[in-house]
């Protein structure tokens, strides 16, 4: 092999085989994040890549080659899968690492590369969600926020592929003969939309400061506070559930099913009836 490999790959491969979404046909909505992105960033070429044992699977592709894959072998997404930045080759032709890339080279002929990474729980990155030019290019940091967020798009319909090919959300992602605790998602609690309306009034937020704390859409706060779509979009609750405890809250619920909200301090848990309606 020709690449490098994160230090957790194996539980990555795993993860990536749960989700049944390799050889899959394409979506249309992650097509249309594509096109977005396009014409976002004024790119000939978009796509969205999972990363096999030893090939790129293109879930979704814009410009450049035809082909349903290609070898990880010189695939700049194999760096963009080691981190949880987005990786930015600004010319390929005076980088060290891609200056003799045969994907630079010759066809696609790609100068500029830019990717998110598909990263589904801390450390497990599935892909890349990625944009690329036959010119060098800036990118600047703005550009860099937005690409994470369609990033983050492309996650979310991946998740709610597994939902529509596996019937249920509380996914058993077990991995035998690991301890690595990152791949246990058979317990999930998601925390209702009567909760997420109590713990944004309890920090008198708006609907848009927690979208800024949690770096998603309004549009994605509005949509789990009212219509409760709660379960089909893991990775953005995560993201609203992280933004409340790094501010001192927290979702709570008790054995008899009763839900709530607390604060980190001496006077605990404000008890949220599910019928509660909000006014903010």
């Amino acid at each position: 092999m020709h690449f490098p490999l994160s230090p957790n790959e194996a539980e990555r491969l795993t993860a990536l085989q749960k989700l049944e979404i390799l050889d899959t046909p394409s979506s249309p909505a992650i097509d249309r994040i594509c096109r977005i992105a396009q014409r976002l960033f004024d790119v000939p070429m978009v796509h969205v890549t999972l990363a096999d044992t030893h090939r790129y699977f293109f879930k979704a592709r814009f410009g450049g080659s035809p082909a349903t894959e290609i070898p990880r072998d010189h695939a700049f997404c194999n760096y963009t899968i080691l981190h949880d930045e987005v990786f930015v080759v600004p010319d390929a032709w005076a980088d060290s690492t891609f200056g003799n890339n045969p994907h630079v080279v010759g066809p696609p002929f790609i100068r500029f590369y830019a990717g998110a990474p598909l990263t589904i729980r801390p450390g497990i990155r599935l892909g890349a969600f990625c944009i690329s030019d036959v010119r060098p290019r800036e990118f600047s940091q703005y550009q860099t926020t937005l690409l994470r967020g369609l990033g983050r798009l492309v996650v979310d319909e991946i998740w709610l592929h597994h939902l529509d090919v596996s019937g249920h959300v509380e996914t058993q992602f077990h991995t035998s003969g690991t301890t690595d605790q990152s791949l246990d998602f058979e317990t999930w609690i998601l925390p209702t939309s009567a909760q997420i309306r109590a713990a944004r009034g309890l920090l008198n937020w708006s609907i848009r400061e927690l979208a800024e704390a949690a770096e998603i859409s309004p549009a994605s706060v509005k949509r789990m506070e009212i219509s409760g779509e709660l379960s089909v979009r893991r990775t953005s609750v995560d993201a609203v559930v992280r933004a409340f405890g790094q501010h001192g809250v927290q979702f709570t619920r008790e054995p008899d099913g009763t839900v709530g909200v607390a604060r980190k301090s001496p006077l605990g848990a404000v008890r949220i009836p599910e019928d509660t309606d909000y006014p903010f």
